[in-house]
């Protein structure tokens, strides 16, 4: 197969997948008490509703939604985390697995005291709590669960399912590189397919690189708002936002055909893309971001998406290293751009017709 057919097929198999900006996390906080130790969890509400919990289309629940059921619905949300959790989260004290008690501290209060997040979505805190001294080690069980995200002592851990690690290790600014690298790759099919429609505008290294850091300052910027709180983000917004993103790569890949193409015109409207993009990370990254150390975990975080962004573009620069002087490179390029034009059409098809079911 020649690199022009590998190329081709790849974005077209690109042009299928539809599920993107999905980040499946668990967030929760371990401390030291008095009598032991706690692992405080912010459990998604949709998580709960075994129904719903892997159909990536189902719009996200609300805290106003959660704050509006009966009892008997609260009862029902508490008993299916418990179970869920209880599966989830395996904590070993000195190599031995242990069992620990589950509570639900938000509804203690009347009316429920449920977390308030930038991006709106229902979230309640589920509380393990044990006693045991010496050496903790947590983990996530084998099975189709999300990521786990711990912190401790201003450390973050991201365990995978099958995966187990000590409380005292992690780093936070590498994990927030990490998370923003895997946002993009392997994560954010949209955001890889943008990133090659930068590619298709011209082949030139430093047009490439000045698009790929025009579109991360602006992402940059507007997530910082979000995050800072100057920017509200209903969760209602979920929809429209990435029914927005899809249409950016429509915009992108078909400026890529004008016939005269403008390096100021084409920054601009990257920048203006990316702002828009940035409200979508908003929500995908929302539990990594750091009030506290507000521009070293955005900073961090865009970082990561920038590497990433830098690893797609050089390495369809090698890719087209000896041939993109020839007529069929020309060929390649139009095609490409249609083809993310393509995907980009049938991403927004599919959310709008979600939001309107």
């Amino acid at each position: 197969m020649s690199a022009i057919q590998r190329i081709l097929l790849t974005l077209l198999s690109l042009v299928t997948l539809t599920n993107a900006h999905v980040v499946e996390q668990i967030y929760s906080s371990w401390s030291e008490t008095e009598t032991g130790w706690q692992l405080e969890v912010q459990f998604d509400a949709g998580y709960a509703i075994p129904a719903t919990r892997d159909d990536p289309f189902e719009p996200p629940l609300t805290r106003t939604w959660l704050l509006a059921q009966p009892p008997t619905t609260w009862q029902n949300l508490q008993n299916e985390a418990q179970a869920y959790l209880q599966k989830m989260v395996i904590i070993q004290a000195n190599g031995r697995q242990i069992d620990s008690q589950i509570s639900f501290p938000d509804w203690d209060h009347s009316p429920p005291d449920f977390p308030k997040l930038i991006n709106g979505i229902a979230y309640f805190r589920a509380v393990i709590t044990g006693d045991q001294p010496g050496r903790i080690a947590i983990g996530v069980g084998e099975g189709d669960f999300p990521k786990l995200i711990v912190e401790n002592n201003s450390k973050f851990l991201v365990l995978d399912p099958g995966q187990s690690k000590d409380l005292r290790q992690g780093q936070r600014w590498f994990i927030w590189i990490k998370e923003g690298y895997r946002h993009v790759i392997p994560e954010g099919l949209d955001h890889v397919l943008f990133v090659i429609g930068l590619f298709f505008y011209r082949r030139k290294f430093w047009e490439l690189f000045h698009q790929s850091l025009a579109f991360t300052v602006a992402h940059t910027f507007t997530l910082a708002l979000a995050a800072a709180g100057a920017i509200a983000i209903p969760a209602t917004w979920s929809g429209p936002l990435e029914i927005g993103i899809a249409l950016s790569l429509i915009l992108i890949a078909l400026e890529n055909l004008r016939p005269e193409r403008k390096l100021k015109l084409r920054l601009l409207l990257v920048f203006l893309l990316g702002l828009l993009h940035g409200l979508g990370f908003a929500g995908a990254l929302a539990n990594y971001i750091d009030r506290q150390q507000l521009i070293a975990s955005v900073g961090s975080l865009n970082l990561g998406v920038e590497l990433a962004q830098i690893t797609l573009l050089m390495t369809a620069w090698l890719l087209t290293l000896k041939w993109h002087q020839k007529p069929a490179y020309e060929k390649v390029r139009w095609a490409g751009s249609i083809l993310v034009a393509l995907a980009g059409a049938f991403w927004a098809l599919t959310r709008l017709l979600q939001q309107l079911a």
